[in-house]
């Protein structure tokens, strides 16, 4: 951070990293967990999604191959979905606006698919389900979405907002047939980088105004659709931590180191950060980089009634063996 020039995006980038390393308070054992949606509401998401987007088909390039038996030439189109906002007005679509945190020209800013009610009523229905992952009882912030990242889109890596985005929620609802996986990351208390590759139906809990988290690799595909929902501790005094976060930035925050061999390069983007030098615009990202040693690949669908998180077994979604029904949020019911 001391090596950032401009002054504006060197303050921004100490308020994020103050507010994610001393003031933004920790809930949870590891900041994040995995866990399957209740399914009549994943129907709801779905159903909205399927019956307001609006999405071409467009032939991009062939594919040949000689069929061995026959010796003749066979090709195969190649196409690729394309999405764009509805025209017809009351289906309250539009392209999101801009965003510093989202990367991409403005053909790849994300169609936002909104109904105000139907989220309020979700974010009420699911708070029982946050608070029994956070341990402490909440109140709705805002839920957002459906939002439809589109072609060669990217989010660089951030912290929310600390007034509002406390306990917070990834719900994927669903993804065009050619997309190609597109992991959430996530840092989490233990040291590690978590990217976690969601199924239709699977729910990420986080703590997203005290973990770093993104999506710095860019997206391949037609879509890829979420509902973001964000709560906060009942009595909450967002202006005492928004002081404190301002009070904790160190006196020498303007002043500017030279460059330094060895350390990575970091380039602040608004409130969001990435280092251009490594791949994926994440040095934990990189396998030619040491900090790529604490990467953890994850892969839903999640399990119904347990909480996955950092601990269990990756490839398997189970928990370590000393653990007991007692650890699991749900036991063996579904949520």
């Amino acid at each position: 951070m001391e090596r950032i020039n401009h002054a504006n995006d060197k303050y921004n980038g100490w308020m994020g990293f103050i507010t994610s390393a001393l003031i933004a308070t920790n809930y949870t054992e590891n900041g994040w967990g995995l866990t399957r949606a209740p399914e009549h509401i994943t129907k709801l998401l779905q159903d909205r999604l399927y019956q307001t987007l609006e999405v071409t088909k467009v032939t991009t390039k062939q594919e040949c191959s000689v069929d061995e038996t026959t010796g003749k030439e066979e090709c195969i189109d190649i196409q690729q979905e394309i999405v764009e906002p509805s025209t017809d007005n009351n289906k309250n679509t539009r392209k999101e606006h801009f965003i510093n945190v989202i990367g991409g020209d403005d053909n790849a800013r994300p169609v936002m698919i909104s109904d105000y009610h139907q989220n309020m009523e979700i974010l009420n229905e699911m708070k029982p389900i946050f608070e029994e992952w956070s341990g402490i009882p909440l109140e709705g912030s805002t839920a957002y979405g459906i939002r439809a990242y589109r072609n060669n889109s990217n989010l660089l890596m951030h912290v929310d907002k600390s007034s509002t985005h406390v306990i917070s929620g990834i719900y994927h609802v669903d993804r065009s047939d050619d997309a190609k996986p597109w992991p959430i990351v996530i840092e989490d208390y233990k040291g590690n980088t978590n990217q976690v590759y969601l199924e239709p139906g699977d729910l990420l809990f986080y703590e997203s105004s005290k973990c770093f988290h993104g999506r710095p690799q860019t997206f391949i595909g037609g879509y890829y659709a979420s509902l973001f929902m964000h709560y906060r501790p009942v009595n909450y005094n967002h202006e005492n931590i928004n002081n404190e976060i301002h009070y904790a930035i160190p006196q020498h925050w303007h002043e500017t180191k030279p460059s330094k061999e060895g350390l990575d390069v970091m380039e602040v983007v608004g409130t969001s950060f990435k280092e251009p030098n490594c791949k994926h615009l994440l040095c934990s990202l990189d396998e030619d980089n040491e900090m790529s040693k604490n990467t953890v690949n994850w892969y839903g669908p999640a399990p119904k009634g347990k909480v996955v998180t950092t601990g269990w077994n990756p490839t398997t979604m189970t928990p370590p063996e000393s653990w007991d029904d007692d650890d699991l949020l749900g036991g063996d019911d579904e949520l």
